[in-house]
């Protein structure tokens, strides 16, 4: 099999999570080694919810959390001369370390957008590297489209001709590993984000009412008065329509699987069919 790279996307709600799933259970039991990299955990490429950090001031960033060195050791990995953590893998209820981490993050515009650009690329052309020698397949959730196009659109509110650009920048970095993006396509965005919004609770509390509360905040919320749930559900209509034309204009093989009935079974069925052996 040529491809060493499976990138799953689509809006929340959508079945990324347990598509990506199934993806890497469908090449395991084909005895293909298959590794996937969900949202939040230290990732080969992406830096979304990890904290980057100069290796010369970790000790001094991490003094305060000497209690729970060893869980924060766990969830780091060093690269070159910065130290990234995956801070919201690290098991503790110090409110103020995941603050401190957070602020040190590259997404919503902590560093310039040249340097977010060029962090990624880099990090992306160093994954391909890697990828190329071995004999294995990749999957990547939502760490191409969604990440990427949250930062363009919402924090530096980017036309679509920047984006199509960044994005095709971004995937050249991939093109020797055949890269396929598959992306789950619901036709209703309200209602899809009705029922995901039914399901998604914490101790912190609703899943859409922190959602709601980001967007209202970001850039692109303030320019265009975003408030309350119907202009989330307007902002989520224009991003799908983004990432569609962005797909479109990618030199790479695209799946793109419609779902309007919410009908699981038949849209795995007809994904397995297209993926290759």
């Amino acid at each position: 099999m040529n491809t060493k790279l499976i990138m799953i996307e689509g809006i929340p709600g959508s079945g990324k999570s347990t598509f990506a799933q199934k993806i890497e259970e469908f090449y395991t039991k084909h005895n293909l080694k298959a590794n996937l990299y969900n949202e939040g955990s230290f990732h080969p490429a992406d830096l979304a919810w990890n904290a980057y950090i100069p290796v010369e001031k970790l000790d001094s960033i991490l003094a305060p959390y000497q209690s729970f060195h060893g869980e924060i050791d766990k969830h780091t990995h060093i690269e070159d001369d910065y130290a990234i953590v995956s801070y919201t893998q690290v098991k503790t209820e110090n409110e103020s370390f995941f603050k401190d981490m957070e602020s040190r993050e590259v997404y919503d515009n902590r560093v310039p957008f040249e340097v977010f650009d060029s962090l990624h690329r880099k990090r992306w052309s160093y994954f391909c590297q890697q990828a190329e020698i071995k004999d294995e397949l990749t999957i990547f959730e939502c760490a191409f489209l969604q990440n990427h196009i949250s930062e363009l659109m919402l924090i530096q509110l980017a036309d679509i001709d920047m984006m199509k650009q960044h994005f095709n920048s971004l995937i050249q970095t991939v093109i020797p590993l055949s890269p396929i993006l598959v992306y789950l396509s619901q036709a209703n965005v309200r209602e899809t984000i009705e029922r995901v919004a039914a399901q998604r609770f914490s101790e912190h509390g609703s899943w859409i009412d922190g959602f709601t509360h980001y967007m209202e905040n970001t850039p692109y919320g303030k320019l265009h008065q975003i408030h309350g749930f119907d202009d989330v559900i307007k902002c989520l209509e224009k991003r799908k329509e983004a990432e569609l034309e962005i797909i479109k204009a990618l030199p790479i093989h695209t799946i793109v699987l419609e779902n309007k009935n919410y009908d699981w079974d038949t849209l795995w069925k007809n994904l397995e069919d297209k993926l290759p052996l």
